[in-house]
């Protein structure tokens, strides 16, 4: 079983910028996807205008110049400068988006300008990948994610290894956009555990039960509800109610990328909101690129 601490320090997407705003999105249901004026490919007979998330201010605008303003706004808002007074950071590590031949969408040379306009001191050592296991990256590092991913030639392309949702279709990804900054450091308020093995053994070793708090950041479809029905059948006890996840990707989309983080900053919205102040614990639930339940839960530290 692996593990992480840390802290949620900000983050932007189609439902604002506030914990309790990303709280509420959620747990309520609210949609903020539309959808598209062009068509996707869906299959050999159905065209379809497919259903994305966007975040208002950044609409019109190309997908590099989207993650670019979100990058910058993250930057500007975390203030790299006063959270060093309380907080060591050793390394910065972007979670950055790539092209269609893996070449990063922001280079090294723009990534670094950026940093010089928004870190007026010494800048840390950073890098940027496209993505990671965040369980292997060591403490006191600043872990920064934006991606865009509603762009027609990206859900095309989407479309092809996924079922997208499509306008009246069945159950599919809604794909959006997000930026989001997280401290990995040894006094964070949230731990995070990930289990090993197969769906039924992860939820097994966690000790799951059909009453605790489900978060769903994968892609949906229905051959997952399917699958995560047979998964959870030996949770219920006689009459009780089926498991309702929250549903992230649903409410603002999928976010590349930055949905691991995305997940991350969801649970401590939950976490960390006067409304559910009992809850001691909520499980994410992701099913791409694999099947893994992942715990996140109050530090004792």
């Amino acid at each position: 079983m692996k593990q992480l601490t840390f802290d949620s320090l900000y983050h932007i997407n189609a439902a604002g910028c506030t914990s309790s705003s990303l709280y509420t999105a959620v747990a309520n249901k609210m949609l903020f996807s539309k959808p598209s004026k062009a068509l996707i490919r869906c299959d050999i007979s159905l065209d379809a205008p497919y259903i994305f998330v966007e975040i208002d201010e950044l609409a019109q605008l190309d997908r590099v110049t989207r993650c670019l303003l979100m990058l910058s706004h993250l930057l500007e808002q975390v203030d790299i400068a006063t959270l060093r007074q309380t907080n060591r950071i050793s390394q910065i590590v972007f979670l950055l988006p790539v092209d269609e031949i893996e070449q990063p969408l922001i280079s090294d040379e723009t990534l670094a300008e950026l940093l010089q306009e928004c870190i007026a001191e010494q800048i840390p050592a950073y890098s940027q990948m496209p993505t990671c296991d965040l369980t292997t990256i060591n403490n006191d590092t600043l872990v920064i994610a934006v991606d865009s991913c509603n762009s027609y030639q990206y859900v095309s392309e989407q479309a092809k290894r996924c079922t997208v949702q499509v306008l009246n279709g069945p159950p599919g990804v809604i794909y959006g956009e997000g930026g989001y900054a997280l401290l990995i450091h040894p006094q964070g308020k949230l731990t995070a555990q990930l289990y090993d093995g197969q769906m039924t053994a992860q939820l097994a070793q966690a000790n799951c039960t059909s009453q605790d708090r489900y978060l769903f950041v994968g892609e949906q479809s229905l051959t997952w509800q399917k699958k995560w029905f047979a998964y959870t059948q030996k949770l219920y006890k006689k009459s009780q109610p089926l498991i309702e996840c929250a549903e992230l990707a649903t409410t603002i989309g999928h976010q590349g990328n930055a949905n691991s983080l995305a997940a991350l900053t969801l649970a401590q919205s939950y976490l960390c909101n006067p409304l559910t102040r009992s809850l001691e614990q909520v499980f994410a639930i992701f099913n791409a690129p694999n099947e893994q339940l992942v715990k996140i839960s109050r530090s004792e530290k």
